[in-house]
């Protein structure tokens, strides 16, 4: 016979549906997650004076509720009412306010919802125009002063956060919660100036401040070093490579006497071949260096750009490159099973991200983590926010910490594990993880009243 502790805790209650976040179990174990400063692996949140949003309304250039609606990830799968510079907000909000109806159980809308709920004390759901046009006035006024990203930080209750700056060798965190993550993407079109063009972005620039020759593939690779030298002794505690949105992730290992005749030319006198074989022998060097200098390496895995994203084809280079720490994010969406396939394969040198995993589906997220706690140890598990807006970043904090107590309090009730461990893992996931595999943002951590267990 069936043991009725494998069965949801609803079923066990004869003729009620019990929510998880009903149960005394998982109260008790989302206040002391609540309660957990936590240590954010991934945001967007750009210097104050160029975040994203910035827009002409009535009351002049600011941030308004479209902005934090169409920089959210809501506005990539569900209709908004674009925004006509300088239009009244009440003109915009009559059509807007119907947008939202075929969205109710979309996790890209609702984990904007406890944002609005905690910062602003509005009912979305439910609310009014007169609520709306506050809710407008409110947010407008919020986003004059960068006082207000540390105000939704400190409420989330992030003690540090790793940065993904907009100027890739800036080493200059733009806040002092944020401990900077070095984006290696142009790094992999530097086979001639003109794929990277931007000085900010430029190795070129990188190596005509140092000094450094770089006209072959071999001072390429010198320049590299030297950048990594410079990031490791400047704080930055990894690496992050985003570019599964633009190219297969399937690098192979190519070696550079196949490659060295295409640095120095543009790219309209190469094939795609050749384009990729570049980017593949970078690729492969920068997981080399990467391990030299002790930088994690972020990777984003999975929902982008579907094609080629599958974490599988990662695989081989990760075991070709045991000393270097990789970090898959996203938990490699849709292949959250893969993804801890992955790292129960390999667990010497692989971690799981769950960022942005519970704002792209929660109950996906709730499956995932329920299946990677039973497939690796729990010190590697992590998780990130990935917003771009102070009322994004909360709400994806939110929905983390309800994703990860639901199952928590779930394998606790289905005994499974017992509450203290439940605790103990909470912990790991939201803060510890992250602290031993970065261990050098210690010296950042500013919070007097964290709990030592």
């Amino acid at each position: 016979m069936r043991s009725c502790w494998n069965l949801p805790v609803f079923l066990l209650v004869t003729g009620t549906a019990i929510h998880p976040q009903q149960t005394s179990t998982y109260a008790r174990i989302k206040a002391r997650l609540d309660a957990i400063p936590a240590i954010d692996t991934h945001e967007h949140i750009q210097p104050f004076s160029e975040l994203p949003g910035r827009i002409q309304t009535a009351r002049g250039l600011g941030v308004n509720l479209f902005s934090v609606w169409k920089h959210s990830y809501y506005s990539a799968v569900h209709k908004l009412t674009p925004w006509t510079d300088g239009q009244d907000f009440d003109q915009w909000w009559s059509v807007a306010r119907n947008d939202f109806a075929d969205a109710k159980a979309a996790s890209f809308y609702r984990y904007q919802l406890s944002a609005f709920k905690d910062l602003y004390g509005v009912d979305f759901e439910t609310i009014t125009p007169a609520q709306a046009r506050d809710l407008d006035r409110r947010i407008f006024e919020n986003y004059k002063t960068p006082a207000w990203i540390r105000r939704v930080v400190e409420k989330a209750n992030i003690e540090l956060m790793l940065f993904d700056p907009r100027i890739r060798f800036d080493f200059n965190p733009p806040y002092d919660f944020a401990v900077l993550a070095l984006r290696v993407n142009p790094l992999l079109l530097a086979f001639h100036p003109d794929e990277t063009p931007d000085p900010l972005h430029s190795p070129y620039s990188f190596a005509a401040k140092r000094g450094l020759p770089l006209r072959t593939l071999d001072d390429y690779v010198a320049v590299l070093d030297r950048l990594f030298q410079d990031a490791a002794q400047a704080g930055i505690v990894c690496l992050k490579y985003s570019g599964a949105y633009r190219r297969t992730l399937q690098f192979d290992n190519v070696q550079a006497a196949s490659v060295a005749a295409t640095f120095g030319r543009r790219r309209q006198e190469l094939n795609a071949q050749q384009i990729k074989a570049f980017e593949d022998f970078v690729f492969w060097k920068l997981c080399e260096l990467a391990a030299r200098y002790d930088l994690p390496f972020q990777i984003h895995t999975g929902h982008g750009r579907l094609q080629g994203s599958n974490p599988m084809l990662l695989l081989d280079l990760i075991e070709a490159n045991p000393r270097t720490k990789f970090v898959l994010f996203h938990g490699g969406f849709p292949w959250t099973g893969e993804t801890g396939a992955i790292a129960m394969r390999n667990p010497g040198n692989v971690w799981i991200d769950s960022v942005w995993l519970p704002t792209l589906s929660f109950s996906m997220a709730k499956r995932a983590l329920h299946e990677w706690l039973e497939m690796v140890p729990s010190t590697k598990i992590m998780w990130g926010g990935d917003a771009l807006l102070a009322e994004g970043l909360y709400g994806g904090t939110i929905f983390t910490r309800e994703c990860l107590a639901e199952v928590l309090a779930e394998k606790v009730d289905q005994r499974r594990i017992k509450e203290a461990d439940a605790l103990r893992i909470g912990r790991q996931i939201l803060r510890d993880n992250a602290l031993a595999l970065f261990p050098s943002m210690r010296k950042r951590l500013w919070r007097k009243d964290v709990p030592r267990e």
